[in-house]
């Protein structure tokens, strides 16, 4: 049993995926998936594999691998209140965290005054993650949800954990990669079991805005630190992988018409939407990876 639970594949990939199917038949059942108890579920997941990937938290903070485990805390802290508590203050909460989490990782490289392609690129990165973050949160809930409206926050994390996840690997950040690869197989799990819901004709349970930043803030972030100090990794993949939560923001827009009028079909081609730049990110990522040649690409 020990030798299966220490497999990267069970831990990374198998385990977070069946606690994701868990907690959202756990939504559906049992507590209601906007219960501050649903938060304090995600919040438990989410530093477990934290802690199983990064290791306890290290006092004081070091290395910006250490910071990740306080940040994931600071946005369990911010995302814990109703999110009536903040109102229309939401986006610009949201916006502060953002901002102070790449100052917080990244404050020895804007010290040390350099404007190379990988700085450039996690400005971009990081500019982008918090204006999508920011915006998503900010949405007020339609009062009659069509069928994907619940599905364009999980979505977005997904597709930005996933495409991060590749990216990282291949970019040589093992650690973070099969940190984000966690939160990704994590929500798939939800949504996995919301859209068997729809597909039976129910409606997907939606995220409270409490679990929307923690997951948002949790995965950006990581992302973040690896196009900070993961030198290897593609400058272009990376601003790819974090457009997901801006696409899904013009989804509740311009993008609407593009969905089509059946109702199982509509989370379904939101999803595909939503994770194209991740696509992208991915493909990029694989077809300029340093060890290109060994993956048969160059």
């Amino acid at each position: 049993m020990s030798a299966v639970l220490g497999n990267p594949m069970v831990t990374t990939a198998a385990l977070p995926l069946l606690l994701g199917i868990t907690l959202a038949l756990a939504a559906r059942f049992a507590v209601p998936a906007a219960s501050p108890v649903v938060t304090l579920f995600w919040a438990a997941l989410l530093l477990f594999f934290y802690w199983d990937t990064l290791g306890p938290p290290a006092v004081p903070p070091v290395a910006a691998s250490q910071k990740l485990i306080y940040l994931a805390f600071a946005g369990i802290v911010i995302g814990l209140p109703p999110g009536r508590v903040l109102g229309r203050a939401t986006s610009f909460v949201a916006a502060i965290a953002f901002a102070a989490a790449f100052l917080w990782l990244g404050w020895r490289r804007l010290a040390g005054g350099s404007l190379d392609l990988q700085m450039i690129a996690a400005l971009a990165v990081g500019l982008l993650a918090l204006i999508g973050a920011a915006l998503l949160i900010g949405r007020q809930p339609s009062p009659s949800p069509s069928a994907e409206e619940p599905f364009l926050a999980p979505a977005a994390v997904l597709a930005l954990s996933f495409s991060g996840a590749i990216v990282s690997v291949l970019g040589a950040s093992i650690v973070t990669g099969q940190l984000l690869g966690s939160i990704a197989a994590l929500i798939g799990g939800w949504c996995l079991v919301q859209y068997l819901a729809v597909l039976r004709g129910g409606a997907a349970a939606s995220w409270s805005k409490g679990v929307e930043f923690l997951l948002l803030y949790a995965s950006a972030t990581v992302l973040i630190q690896v196009a900070l100090l993961a030198p290897k990794a593609n400058p272009a993949a990376l601003i790819l992988s974090s457009l997901p939560p801006v696409v899904a923001v013009l989804m509740r827009g311009p993008m609407q018409g593009l969905l089509p009028g059946t109702r199982p079909l509509r989370p379904l081609v939101a999803g595909i939407l939503i994770a194209a730049p991740a696509i992208l990110a991915i493909m990029t990522a694989i077809v300029w990876a340093p060890h290109g040649a060994a993956l048969g690409f160059s």
